[in-house]
């Protein structure tokens, strides 16, 4: 195992992305609490002429502000071990220790199955530090603040339950997976970028498909929703649109969490809506006819079937880049893996883990800009709700109504918003509903 070499442009590029990663990431967060002390105990008056805005009383509106505060207070020790972990692990020559250890225990690279048990050791230990140090957060957030707040109903047998459900699924899907790709990168040398970018897609699809009717299940309990008002307007809603679903179902979600939401899961004739169930509980019937218009719209509109077709080139160009870093001997070395040209071969798929390390240290960089075209669709989403159910305000009181329910933040930092939120504030929904409403 050699030394790591900081004057390795790899090493600048993940030390560099890294550190400005974190500075970004704390500077707003704490903006947003700063914005938050400012601002959180007060209801904009944009709101106050809504009749479901009374729902955000002074104790809702300090249970809010407790619940964010309450969130960072917890993040915050948690963002600073995180990022001192990776670092940690690369300067400290974690990786290629790991690497050289599993390699004299699996045989590799003699065959692809030694090479493909290398891979699957390598990817599981090298994951057990962040298992290990998220474990206690994961615990304190759902038994001490989301029980602090009601949201969770969750007990210690049932996480237990979910965590060895989640892991077995886990580890499953990425032994098979990284089958698939250990195989390509040893049989396709030179072009596998482009066959691994097929793999991703063709598994993203596959996904689609098999989500809401194999995995999904295993975790809550879905049954069709019942005859009756909702279901009938629901089906009305559809049919106006030629919209075909295999079903309307209602999730147990109250079994484990307080938190509302309703999707549309599936591909093709797997298609369904899922309602959970803590949403027909706090919403009226129009309000949650409206609220499905809007997830209607993203279906009509195609924003799940464009997102994934504009990402085929991305992950091409990606690919392309994961390519060129992961045949270069400097990324190897740099990071203390004993390397040389013949054999590199043999190892891309550290290459490849490498690079993706890499890059990924300056994905925070990107993240204003995939968010900012969310909100858009998200904005036309709520417009296609509301010209399709003639009744914008029924939206707007749902989603009064779900942001009240969820402790959403009313008055974010414009900044922190614009940088993490992939929905628009509630006020920005509710402006760009009144201003529809306004030109029509």
């Amino acid at each position: 195992m050699n030394k790591i070499v900081l004057s390795n442009p790899y090493i600048i590029i993940f030390l560099a992305g890294s550190i400005l990663s974190f500075i970004i990431e704390l500077f707003l967060d704490f903006t947003n609490w700063k914005h938050r002390k400012r601002f959180g105990g007060s209801l904009p008056e944009e709101l106050k002429e809504f009749p479901a805005s009374s729902v955000f009383d002074r104790e809702k509106l300090s249970r809010m502000t407790s619940y964010k505060n309450d969130k960072f207070y917890l993040s915050l020790p948690f963002s600073i071990l995180t990022f001192d972990l990776n670092l940690s692990l690369v300067l400290s020559g974690f990786y290629p220790w790991i690497f050289n250890l599993v390699c004299r225990v699996t045989g590799a690279p003699h065959s692809w199955l030694n090479t493909w048990l290398c891979a699957i050791f390598f990817s599981f230990l090298t994951s057990l530090p962040a298992a290990i140090l998220t474990l206690p957060l994961s615990l304190i957030d759902e038994f001490k603040l989301e029980k602090k707040y009601g949201f969770s109903n969750m007990t210690l047998k049932m996480w237990i339950l979910d965590s060895i459900k989640s892991l077995i699924l886990s580890a499953l899907l990425s032994t098979l997976i990284l089958a698939a790709v250990v195989f390509i990168l040893i049989k396709f040398p030179s072009s596998w970028w482009i066959f691994i970018t097929v793999l991703l897609f063709a598994f993203t699809i596959l996904m689609q498909v098999l989500y809401p009717i194999v995995i999904a299940p295993i975790f809550n309990k879905f049954t069709p929703l019942e005859e009756g008002e909702l279901k009938s307007k629901i089906s009305d809603l559809l049919q106006s649109q030629g919209f075909k679903v295999s079903g309307i179902f209602v999730m147990d979600a109250s079994k484990r969490s307080g938190h509302s939401n309703a999707y549309f899961g599936g591909f093709g004739k797997s298609k369904r809506i899922v309602l959970y169930d803590t949403l027909i509980q706090n919403l009226t019937t129009d309000e949650l006819v409206a609220v499905i218009g809007h997830e209607l719209g993203h279906a009509k509109l195609h924003h799940i079937t464009k997102k994934m077709f504009f990402l085929i080139p991305v992950e091409l160009l990606l690919m392309l880049l994961l390519n060129y870093t992961s045949g270069r001997t400097s990324l190897y070395t740099g990071f203390g893996f004993a390397v040389s040209q013949e054999n590199v071969i043999n190892m891309q798929f550290i290459g490849l883990f490498l690079s993706m390390m890499v890059w990924s240290s300056i994905s925070t960089i990107v993240t204003p800009v995939q968010n900012f075209f969310s909100r858009k669709d998200e904005f036309a989403a709520d417009k296609f709700s509301a010209e399709h159910t003639k009744n914008p305000d029924q939206l707007i009181s749902g989603l009064i109504k779900l942001n009240s329910e969820n402790l959403s933040e009313l008055i974010p930092s414009k900044i922190y918003a614009a940088w993490y939120y992939s929905h628009p504030s509630l006020l920005e929904r509710i402006r760009a509903l009144k201003k529809k409403e306004k030109d029509n």
